[in-house]
């Protein structure tokens, strides 16, 4: 059975394409303004790398299908030749170009953009091979090539793999459908006729309908109902049972009819084997696109409000319970739009939403019915789809879902989530989709509706297409510099130290169109960049050592193909950058440390000795005091061996000790009066202060009266701080106050309330 009806299609596709015109020229036309340094075009070559080699009066210019890159002669580069003004060009087998000038043939190179004069005996043998007149040329995409005294043509012979079916042209199919029969209806949006071809005959049969055919559905009875607009629902071509616009029709499990009607919701026709049937009123919603029942009776209806979903009964149609899912702006996980277009439903149960604008949602069929459905967006932005506007949608075998652009269509795999893309040069340039769901025969090819008629796609056309445009890199831009064409023929650069910001050109090089090519980057082994037009790529602080530049395209109908092209980028090192400048620092950061904590532990151990000393100075100072000030109490004796072993023992030291206690409430005391006291010069009291004790004369002065100070507050509580002040030697009681938290690290209040009045033990 299915051998015989794939015969039958191939017997009506024979028919409806049979005068269709296979191959369309299209010329292009290339001028100054197109980039070209000058006109005419003297002669052109094509390289190993695709790129394309035309020769003006004003030098060599290179073309990768973008842009034209003027090679030009500069002063100061070792070019043997002082003239971009050449006659005529050849490819040599050994990547370079043969120049030939009035007087002599150089050699270009491809590898490093260089020209070179070759010797006498080698122009000799290439002067004969070089004069003469050029005819154009065929690059190897088949486009021909040619120029005029004006200007440079392309001519790229196109064959189409779509063609108008005859009968449809100028029409807008709205509706398609395949009988059991192997029969292709076709229904349009601007006329109310369907057309029906049938196996065998190249004139199709008319049908003339009451309104416009939206749907056409066949029964598993065999009945053909058709839903029109402005509004009929037709049975067998006789009757027309309601008067809303029918925009799908769909069959339950049993037997029953659901309608969607676009301004009156969905509707149920429970027993369409009447005679005359009778529809039910609208179950729910309003402007409704299309229904899907599942095998498990559920229906999902997309609407321009959201999914409207309910479970079907399997007694009472008219029970249902719609509800409406829509999109949650708050919720990233809803709906990504509640205008829906199209549904489709793999073997799985995975559910799939075509929206308006905002791509292809999925959902499974349990989660879709539970109190918390979150969905899965496929878009432009985070999948391989080109295009957000989906005006229809149909699902093959499970691997392939069909969209439909306004001007494209896109074969998505939902399973590897890859896709491909068939733009506008793949159709025509001024083709645009109608909303018709498209239709696959059994031999893979598409029947499509546009403006322009009913398209039919073949299968070897869509599925065959080898051209994979090869990558090369362009040109070159150093710490924001202008743009060099140099890379083209290269697979690695080098960049000194100071070079750490480069922008890098490239191109897949597509002579026949390159508008539909994608193209992503990446950098030593890092994720892909999202797929883009963009040909440049800008990195910024390029460390030193060696990095990877990859680059990946599409073909011309967005279909993502192994061309990667890989750049080699060595950036150089800073002295400073260098292992052993590492070694260097790490070592004297090492010494470094090691002398600046060896002498912190020094400084340390000398200042505490030196404090020691202090502290013994000046608890001397307390006891001589206290024996002055208590007549009455038992004196205390130092022994011989005890006063021997303070530093205060020295005659120096006591010189100055009995100085500071006698003018300790003097406020002239000062070094001078203290060194002339000692028998010693400022400096030498100093010095000897500063060597026995680790502190200045008036370093030991002030810690003397600080001292004193302290005893009045913890034993003399009735004494004011200016009392205080004045009998430690200061006359201004907020200066002493001042130098006591400066010292002490705390007021004077905060010290008394902390000290008491205790008397020392």
């Amino acid at each position: 059975m299915r051998r015989s009806v794939t015969t039958l299609f191939a017997i009506i596709l024979l028919c409806l394409t049979s005068n269709s015109q296979t191959f369309i020229e299209d010329v292009t036309c290339y001028n100054t303004v197109s980039g070209l340094s000058s006109s005419p075009v003297i002669w052109g070559v094509q390289d190993d790398d695709g790129l394309l080699w035309f020769l003006t009066w004003n030098g060599l210019n290179c073309y990768d299908g973008y842009d034209f890159h003027w090679v030009k002669i500069k002063p100061g580069d070792g070019s043997s030749i002082t003239s971009d003004h050449l006659r005529d060009i050849r490819l040599s087998p050994n990547r370079s170009i043969f120049c030939r000038t009035d007087k002599s043939i150089c050699e270009f190179s491809l590898d490093d953009y260089t020209f070179k004069e070759l010797s006498k005996s080698r122009q000799d043998s290439l002067r004969p091979l070089m004069n003469k007149q050029w005819n154009g040329l065929t690059d190897r995409q088949g486009n021909r090539w040619y120029a005029d005294k004006k200007s440079l043509y392309k001519v790229v012979r196109r064959h189409h793999p779509s063609r108008i079916i005859p009968g449809t042209a100028g029409e807008r199919p709205r509706s398609f459908m395949l009988d059991k029969e192997g029969r292709l209806w076709i229904g349009f949006r601007n006329t109310s006729q369907i057309k029906i071809y049938t196996p065998g005959d190249t004139v199709p049969e008319t049908m003339s309908l009451s309104s416009n055919p939206y749907v056409i559905f066949q029964r598993r009875n065999n009945d053909i109902w058709t839903g029109c607009k402005p509004g009929a629902l037709i049975k067998d071509n006789s009757q027309n049972l309601i008067t809303d616009a029918v925009y799908d029709i769909k069959e339950d499990s049993h037997g029953r009819l659901w309608i969607a009607t676009f301004g009156n919701g969905i509707r149920c026709c429970l027993r369409p084997d009447e005679a005359r049937p009778q529809v039910s009123a609208s179950l729910g919603g309003s402007k409704v696109r299309q229904l899907l029942i599942t095998p498990s009776d559920r229906l999902i209806a997309a609407t321009t409000d959201g999914l409207m979903i309910g479970q079907i009964s399997s007694s009472d149609c008219l029970a249902i319970e719609l509800r409406l899912v829509r999109r949650d702006s708050y919720n990233s996980r809803s709906l990504a739009s509640d205008d829906i277009m199209a549904l489709a439903r793999d073997s799985r149960g995975n559910i799939f939403i075509a929206t308006e604008s905002s791509g292809i949602d999925m959902i499974s069929e349990e989660k879709l019915f539970s109190d918390n459905p979150e969905f899965i967006h496929f878009n432009k932005h985070n999948s391989s789809l080109t295009d957000d506007v989906c005006k229809s949608m149909t699902l093959v075998a499970d691997t392939m879902l069909i969209t439909v652009g306004n001007d494209n269509v896109t074969a998505f795999n939902p399973t590897n989530r890859t896709s491909v893309n068939y733009g506008k040069e793949f159709w025509a340039d001024s083709c645009q989709f109608t909303e018709a769901t498209p239709l696959v025969l059994p031999d893979g090819s598409w029947i499509l509706g546009a403006e322009q008629g009913a398209l039919h796609a073949t299968a070897h056309n869509l599925y065959t297409r080898g051209y994979i445009p090869p990558i090369v890199y362009t040109t070159l831009a150093i710490n924001g510099g202008n743009d060099e064409f140099c890379l083209a023929h290269r697979d690695s650069i080098k960049l000194d130290a100071d070079e750490r910001n480069v922008s890098i050109g490239f191109a897949a090089i597509d002579f026949v169109d390159n508008n539909g090519i994608f193209y992503r980057t990446r950098v030593d082994g890092s994720p892909w960049t999202n797929a883009s037009h963009s040909r440049n790529i800008t990195l910024f602080n390029l460390s030193p050592g060696e990095h990877t530049l990859e680059v990946q395209s599409t073909d011309r109908y967005g279909r993502w193909v192994n061309n990667n092209r890989k750049l080699t980028i060595s950036v150089d090192y800073y002295w400073h950058e260098t292992w052993w400048a590492e070694m260097t620092f790490i070592l004297l950061t090492l010494i470094a440390t090691g002398a600046a904590v060896y002498t912190f532990i020094y400084i340390r151990r000398i200042n505490r000795q030196r404090r020691e000393l202090l502290d013994k100075y000046m608890a001397l100072i307390d006891s001589d005091r206290s024996k002055t000030n208590q007549p009455g109490k038992e004196e205390m004796s130092i022994s011989d061996t005890q006063q021997a072993s303070r530093p205060e023992s020295s005659p120096f030291l006591t010189r100055v000790r009995c100085y500071i206690e006698e003018n300790i409430g003097n406020p002239d005391a000062n070094i001078d009066d203290m060194a002339a006291a000692a028998a010693a010069s400022r400096s030498t009291l100093n010095r000897h202060l500063k060597s026995q004790i680790g502190i200045s004369a008036a370093q030991l002065l002030i810690e003397a009266r600080l001292q004193r100070a302290e005893q009045l507050l913890r034993e003399r509580p009735e004494l004011s701080i200016s009392e205080i002040a004045q009998m430690c030697g200061y006359t201004d009681p907020q200066y002493f106050q001042r130098m006591f938290k400066s010292k002490r690290g705390y007021t004077i209040a905060s010290w008394r309330s902390s000290a008491g009045t205790k008397e020392p033990s």
